[in-house]
C-alpha cells in the first residue's frame, strides 16, 4: 500500500439514536401506564420494576450523551485506524460491519460492537466508504452489509 492514507482524515459522529432510544423507551412506557403495585403485596415484582425503570432511563441518558457528542477524525494509515484517539491494527479487526450509513468495527476476540467503533461519516460519505472498502481489502479484512449488535 502507498503511504496516501496518512494524510487522510475523515470526519464520523456517533449513529442516529431515534431506532435505539425508542426500544428503549417502550419498556419505560410500558411499565410506567399499568396501574401502581402495592409494595406490601408484590414486594419482589415492585421493586424490580423499580430498577428496570431506572435502568432503562440510565441507557436513555447514555444514548442521548453519546448522539450529542462532538464529531471525531477517523485517520487513516497503512494498517491501522484512529478513530477519535484511538488506534486499532488492522490484525485487532475482525470483521467491518456496514449497514447503510452505520459502521461497526468489531475487534477481534469481540462479539459485540462498541460504541466507540461505531460511528458514520459525515463529510464526503461515498469518498470515504470507498476509501474503507479499499483499505479493508488491501489489509484482508472482511466487510458484511448486514444488520449488527452493539451497545447502545
Amino acid at each position: 500500500m502507498t503511504g496516501d492514507f496518512l494524510a487522510i482524515t475523515d470526519r464520523v459522529k456517533a449513529p442516529n439514536p431515534v431506532r435505539v432510544l425508542i426500544g428503549v423507551l417502550i419498556p419505560i412506557i410500558i411499565l410506567t401506564l399499568p396501574p401502581n403495585i402495592d409494595p406490601d403485596r408484590h414486594f419482589y415484582l415492585y421493586y424490580i420494576r423499580l430498577v428496570w425503570i431506572g435502568l432503562s432511563i440510565a441507557a436513555c441518558l447514555f444514548i442521548i450523551i453519546n448522539a450529542l457528542r462532538k464529531e471525531g477524525l477517523l485517520q487513516w494509515e497503512t494498517d491501522s485506524l484512529i478513530i477519535r484517539k484511538n488506534r486499532i491494527s488492522a490484525s485487532g479487526i475482525k470483521v467491518i460491519y456496514i449497514d447503510g450509513p452505520i459502521v461497526g468495527i468489531l475487534p477481534a476476540g469481540k462479539r459485540i460492537v462498541p460504541v466507540n467503533l461505531c460511528f458514520r461519516f459525515t463529510d464526503d460519505t461515498a469518498a470515504a466508504r470507498k476509501r474503507l472498502m479499499n483499505w479493508a481489502e488491501e489489509n484482508e479484512i472482511r466487510l458484511k452489509y448486514k444488520r449488527f449488535v452493539r451497545w447502545l
